[in-house]
């Protein structure tokens, strides 16, 4: 690849501001227009002439086309030469990054050993001086690939999933939910993508996306943060913010915050972890301390942030909410950031808020997402709490998730409290779909959500959520107490859960 071949689509990001093209921002003062490029280069893009010239001093160093062909380069080429184009700036810098990406996707010889390498090139940026980060930005293209969307960072069958029908059943959906897809035509396609799937058995080695990840994602982390490294990068989010307090809208301010908004837009897509695992280790400690900072300085769920939901940028607060309950569930090395976030944002939730906090005009859907999660985690909870690394995770109490649950469901506010039956609803009948896991096995979830909708009660403001959980996990299954009007009212949520058909074949299996 070279320069030459460098016509496929992406988003431009200016290389000053760091925008996105088509997205607003007010705090910048960008609309939706065009942005401009960089006739010589034609690498670099700014929202007008004077974000150009603020940055014409670093830029003008490698504001040229690149002449690598990187076609005949291998991973050790490739490590070699990424480590002085970084450390340098060069022309060259992205096109030997996405000639990275094309090797580990097609299985090149000594990925895992090319991948450990890269890691650490890009830990070391950790602890140099912005202005070299700021470098790295300004190369041609570079911009657009760190904070825009040409890099997925998906393995192969998560992005099977994002682009295929499989989107729609939120990934592989269960034999059986297959098996009653009504429409003949749309389970004939869904059903060769299902084979699809099964195929992209990435269980058995590291997929390319999570060797990609460690070069790609530390990158974004060392633009966001200055710190000494630690002997594991699961501590690597310890540091401080570049450039400090973000209204000052310095490039250290302005390359500091896009990179936050995109390493915590990526680390709470559930896909993008999920191809990329271990190597985004940095990004629950690095939430911590963007969190704590924006606490301190007052700049928690600011009106820009509000508007997405946000806590800090790219932090939408359900989505933190999930993301950390995944990764105490999975053992993850971060989990005790991640438990350590869950109590942060219990006492986040437990403040009076106007009627602009962050989780008031929350959609009903991602509510009901984030309440089939939570069941979810109360369910499994138990039997994980610990990391993969061995060592105790203390997790967050019964009542510090359930002012977590009440705030984001919206039983926080009396006021918002009337809409917690049509979270309840949706959660019930639009499970399978919006649900953590692929179509047909949301069941268990949505069995208790009908629970709630068909329970009795004046109101849920002060509902103990974790304990309704538990106790509806111990009504034992119909046929052990076929009398018992719990054990009745079970089955029949679980009727509607699952479908005729289907709880009758399950009652069998259990009654057998």
């Amino acid at each position: 690849m070279n320069a030459a071949t460098a016509t496929q689509s992406f988003t431009p990001v200016c290389s000053y501001y760091l925008v996105k093209q088509g997205t607003p921002n007010p705090f910048l003062g960008y609309s939706e227009s065009s942005l401009k490029r960089c006739t010589r280069c034609k690498g670099a893009y700014y929202m007008d002439g004077g974000a150009q010239k603020l940055q014409w001093k670093i830029h003008k160093k490698n504001c040229k086309p690149s002449s690598l062909d990187t076609t005949k380069m291998d991973l050790d080429h490739c490590t070699k030469a990424l480590k002085s184009a970084l450390y340098g700036g060069s022309p060259d810098l992205y096109f030997i990054i996405k000639r990275v990406r094309g090797l580990f996707d097609t299985g090149a010889e000594n990925s895992d050993m090319a991948a450990f390498h890269l890691h650490s090139i890009a830990r070391g940026l950790m602890s140099l001086n912005t202005s070299l980060l700021l470098g790295i930005v300004a190369c041609p293209y570079m911009s657009s690939l760190l904070f825009g969307e040409e890099e997925d960072l998906l393995s192969t069958k998560y992005r099977l999933v994002k682009n295929t029908k499989l989107a729609k059943y939120n990934g592989r959906p269960s034999d059986e939910f297959l098996e009653d897809i009504e429409d003949e035509t749309e389970k004939e396609e869904v059903t060769l993508l299902v084979e699809q799937y099964d195929k992209l058995d990435d269980s058995w080695g590291q997929p390319s996306s999570m060797s990609f990840c460690y070069l790609y994602f530390n990158l974004i982390v060392a633009c966001t943060i200055r710190g000494q490294l630690s002997h594991s990068s699961t501590h690597d989010g310890n540091g401080t913010l570049r450039g400090g307090n973000p209204k000052m809208k310095s490039p250290e301010t302005l390359l500091s915050t896009a990179a936050l908004r995109r390493a915590m837009e990526l680390w709470t897509d559930p896909h993008v972890l999920a191809s990329c695992g271990d190597a985004m280790a940095p990004a629950a400690s690095l939430a911590v301390t963007a969190v704590e900072y924006y606490r301190v300085h007052n700049l928690l769920c600011e009106e820009h942030l509000r508007n997405a939901h946000e806590l800090v940028p790219g932090l939408a607060i359900d989505h933190l909410a999930m993301t950390c309950m995944k990764e105490i569930l999975d053992g993850a090395g971060s989990a005790s950031y991640s438990s350590k976030l869950l109590k942060s944002l219990k006492d986040i939730c437990g403040k009076v808020w106007d009627a602009n906090c962050p989780w008031r005009n929350l959609p009903i859907e991602r509510r009901a997402t984030f309440a089939i999660a939570f069941y979810d985690y109360v369910e499994n909870a138990d039997n994980n709490s610990f990391s993969s690394y061995g060592r105790g995770v203390e997790l967050p109490d019964n009542d510090d998730m359930n002012q977590i649950f009440r705030t984001i469901v919206g039983l926080h506010n009396p006021i918002d409290a009337t809409i917690a039956g049509s979270v309840w609803k949706t959660a019930a009948e639009d499970g399978e779909f919006i649900g953590v896991h692929g179509s047909g096995c949301n069941y268990r979830s949505r069995a208790f959500f009908y629970y709630l909708l068909r329970s009795e009660s004046d109101g849920w403001e002060g509902m103990d959520v974790t304990k309704l959980i538990k106790e509806f996990e111990d009504i034992p299954r119909i046929h052990k107490a076929p009398d018992d009007p719990k054990v009745k009212e079970k089955d029949e949520c679980f009727r509607l859960a699952e479908g005729d058909k289907r709880h009758d074949e399950m009652n069998r299996i259990f009654s057998s």
